[in-house]
């Protein structure tokens, strides 16, 4: 079995890593692969590395674009025209779009912002946030403000080894959402949060208005425990035709506790669209 750190090694081998400043924030990502291009867009933490199970799978037929969020983006709109200048930056009209977790909410603003530039949604473990979830996003934003951060990064490790409990490659990827997070310490973590605190406050106007209507995959495990039937209840409102897939078992991290399934769904999707 290829070790985890040996997969990175391939994915580092197999991808640039570019920079560009787009309005008030550097943006980095990386690039790799030839053909179509598709935008990977990843959870909360917001590292394009997370990716480096899909990517390299993707990269013989596909271009992939997986950037890290800079911990300086505040708002959503910050967020989405900083994707969208890095579609600019390498001349992508039109992408398929790979969103996973907080990835998927963002791919889902993505879409209505600039619909002719989307080819396709694949969204995973993923949902809208609602007024259930304001407060607790709320009460985050501010204790990560008020606590000293090494209390915070431990929390978050203690957190993530209980999303990832099974998994293996745990300690691997605890290591690369604190290295990321400590770059911007408390203030970087509390604009996570804001970002999804924006998206709950904000769910009945994007429910109201006008969804993207192309070809979209959505699919989750029934034991996610970060995401409910009534966050991805919300996608499937607003996008009623999607292919619509679950797994019994998986948690929230599909692309981790079940690579090999995750990556045949969403390079069988891709193919045919």
């Amino acid at each position: 079995m290829v070790s985890i750190r040996e997969r990175a090694a391939i994915f580092f081998g197999q991808h640039d890593r570019k920079k560009l400043d787009a309005g008030q924030h550097s943006w980095r990502y990386y690039t790799g692969g030839a053909g179509d291009p598709v935008l990977l867009l990843g959870g909360g933490a917001g590292i394009g590395i997370g990716w480096l199970d899909l990517a390299p799978a993707l990269t013989p037929r596909f271009r992939t674009i997986a950037p890290d969020y800079p911990s300086g983006a505040g708002s959503c709109a910050e967020l989405i025209n900083g994707l969208v200048a890095v579609l600019d930056a390498e001349g992508v009209d039109r992408a398929h779009v790979v969103g996973q977790s907080a990835g998927g909410m963002f791919a889902e603003l993505l879409s209505r912002r600039v619909p002719d530039r989307v080819r396709s949604l694949t969204l995973s473990s993923t949902g809208l946030y609602g007024p259930e979830d304001v407060d607790r996003l709320r009460m985050r934003v501010e204790s990560t403000l008020s606590t000293p951060w090494p209390e915070t990064r431990e929390a978050i490790r203690t957190a993530l080894r209980r999303t990832w409990p099974d998994s293996e490659d745990a300690e691997f990827w605890i290591e690369q959402v604190v290295t990321a997070t400590d770059a911007a310490g408390s203030a970087g973590a509390a604009n996570s949060y804001r970002l999804l605190l924006e998206l709950a406050e904000g769910v009945d106007e994007l429910m109201r208005g006008p969804a993207w209507a192309g070809p979209t995959l959505l699919f989750r495990a029934d034991d996610d425990p970060l995401i409910t039937a009534t966050h991805t209840g919300r996608l499937r409102d607003l996008h009623p035709d999607c292919d619509f897939r679950t797994f019994a078992e998986g948690g929230h991290s599909l692309l981790i506790s079940r690579t090999a399934d995750y990556i045949a769904l969403v390079t069988e999707s891709l193919s045919r669209t």
